[in-house]
Parts: structure tokens; sequence; C-alpha cells
């Protein structure tokens, strides 16, 4: 199912500015990622890649200005 991928993570991403229009589903990264958008202003980003390396990098590109602990 996941072919040469060896590793899937999501991101849950929540952003006030987004109550009233959240960004539309999408895929993503040449299709490793989909963005789905949940009920409030949230939305989901799952993704494969071939190590954990490549998923974190893959992650915050999808989200570049997402805060980072």
């Amino acid at each position: 199912m996941l072919h040469h991928h060896r590793s899937v993570g999501q991101l849950l991403v929540v952003d006030p500015r987004w109550a009233g229009d959240p960004p539309a589903a999408a895929v993503l990264a040449d299709g490793q990622a989909v963005l789905t958008p949940l009920t409030g202003p949230a939305v989901l980003v799952t993704a494969v890649a071939p190590d954990a390396l490549r998923l974190r990098r893959l992650l915050e590109a999808v989200c570049p200005d997402r805060e980072r602990p």
C-alpha cells in the first residue's frame, strides 16, 4: 500500500483565520501529501515518505508558517 515509503505522518494545523473560509482539500508534494479540511478552523495534513527525516521535511514544507517548538 505504501510502495517504497516507510514513514507515514500527520500534522493537525489549527488557525483561527480559517474560521469562515478553510483551505480546500488538496493533493500536495507530487502526491506524497494530502490536505484535508476539518470542521472548525483546522486542516489535517497526511504524508508519506521514504524515511522519517524526509517525512519531517515534507510536513514542514507543506506548512511553512506554523510555529515550531
